[in-house]
């Protein structure tokens, strides 16, 4: 023997090993590998310079050298026999839908799927019209153990949605979805009506220059205004006289926004309102992100644009310092939902209990000692003990693999 022949347990780790040395250059048994045969029998000792062989089974790839030699009385490093079904699992698969969902593309590949193995970088970028979430988390994002931390982008700025309706007019043409910076429509009014100001307008900085305004002759107004996911409670017709009001109704789901009224007052109609739709927080979504309902015990649950749904993280979760605030606001029918990662789990140690003068309760003790983060652990005072807490509770919670022990003193009453 070389080196103590005694080690110690320190900061989790053993300190120096020893090792063992054959007399005269000679090894011993070579060493056993997991999952892993040696091509020939094993002896008790083998002379300076033999050289051995080592096999894996299929579905196991051999990493570092298959052989070993016996130099100076040791064997030389052997290799390892790694699962290649693990291997396959712990892959990651960069899929359209997860993509979408964060508003990025791959920056290098055009494919909708993209596997890659654990360890590898992905790097993403944002989709056209969107620019980079400022609390993203990076562009270059590494695989795993078969998770992929997504990147995420925002619409951007830059582009606009439809051009609005105006009141006696109509856009020419098709409308699009969306709109690059530059672009331009043309309005054109209904026959009767006249125009004030230019009857083209563009997108600038998201937002469109200002609209045409199409009068009626003598105060009159054409048809009213159509809104979107909204409708008018009056069959519309082509003409209307000065002061006439009308009603518009958001359908269920959607709240209106602004005046529900309008009135013809000078030969236009007064703004329309807006149809927000509401958003549900599923069950399947707050599962892909690892989070709950704080408040409610549903399953799903509908809530009107702009209110507001607290967030929690599952059981045996922790919130990801990347993440969304956990108070979304319902916004146009969207939440931006929070993200939790998964926590360690904590088991309850017998010397630490035994130093902290504490004990499971009896009902606890048959169960198991893992418990998930987030977990509140129950304890009781030994026999003759008494919690040196004020509140008198005896319990503590997992917090990611850390258990703060509570502590009893020896009561001498």
């Amino acid at each position: 023997m070389t080196g103590a022949s005694t080690v110690a347990c320190q900061n989790g780790t053993w300190t120096e090993l020893p090792k063992c040395k054959g007399k005269g250059g000679k090894c011993g048994p070579p060493p056993v590998i997991e999952n892993g045969d040696l091509l020939s029998f094993p002896m008790q000792e083998y002379p300076q310079g033999t050289t051995l062989e080592y096999k894996c089974p299929s579905l196991y790839v051999l990493e570092g050298s298959q052989y070993i030699t016996c130099t100076d009385g040791q064997w030389t490093s052997p290799p390892v026999c790694l699962g290649r079904l693990k291997h396959v699992l712990l892959a990651c698969a960069a899929s359209e839908e997860d993509m979408g969902r964060n508003n990025v593309e791959l920056k290098w590949v055009t494919g909708r799927k993209l596997y890659v193995r654990s360890g590898d970088v992905i790097e993403f970028q944002c989709k056209r019209g969107y620019l980079e979430d400022p609390a993203s988390s990076p562009f270059r994002a590494q695989c795993t153990e078969g998770t992929i931390e997504y990147p995420r982008c925002k619409p951007g700025n830059e582009t606009c949605g439809p051009p609005p309706e105006v009141a006696g007019g109509k856009v020419q043409g098709v409308k699009k979805s969306r709109y690059l910076p530059g672009e331009s429509a043309r309005y054109q009014c209904w026959q009767g009506f006249e125009m004030t100001g230019a009857s083209t307008v563009a997108c600038q900085n998201g937002t469109w220059t200002e609209l045409p305004k199409c009068k009626g002759k003598g105060g009159k107004c054409g048809p009213p205004p159509v809104i979107e996911n909204g409708d008018l409670l009056s069959f519309p017709m082509q003409e209307y006289p000065q002061g006439t009001t009308l009603e518009y109704k958001c359908p269920s789901l959607y709240v209106l926004e602004g005046s529900q009224y309008i009135t013809c007052t000078d030969g236009q109609w007064t703004s329309p309102p807006v149809c927000l739709v509401a958003c549900a927080a599923s069950e399947e979504d707050m599962g892909r992100n690892n989070v709950e309902l704080k408040w409610v015990p549903e399953r799903k649950l509908y809530v009107r644009s702009g209110d507001v749904i607290e967030f929690q993280c599952k059981r045996g979760y922790l919130e990801d310092p990347a993440s969304s605030p956990f108070r979304a606001q319902c916004m146009e029918g969207t939440i931006e939902y929070p993200r939790c990662k998964p926590g360690r789990n904590c088991t309850v140690r017998q010397s630490a209990m035994e130093r902290n003068n504490i004990q499971l309760p009896s009902s606890s003790r048959s169960s198991t000692s893992i418990y998930r983060s987030g977990d509140y652990i129950s304890f009781e005072c030994k026999w003759w003990y008494r919690p040196v807490s004020h509140s008198g509770k005896v319990r503590a919670e997992c917090l990611d693999g850390v258990v703060n022990y509570p502590t009893c003193e020896r009561f001498f009453g």
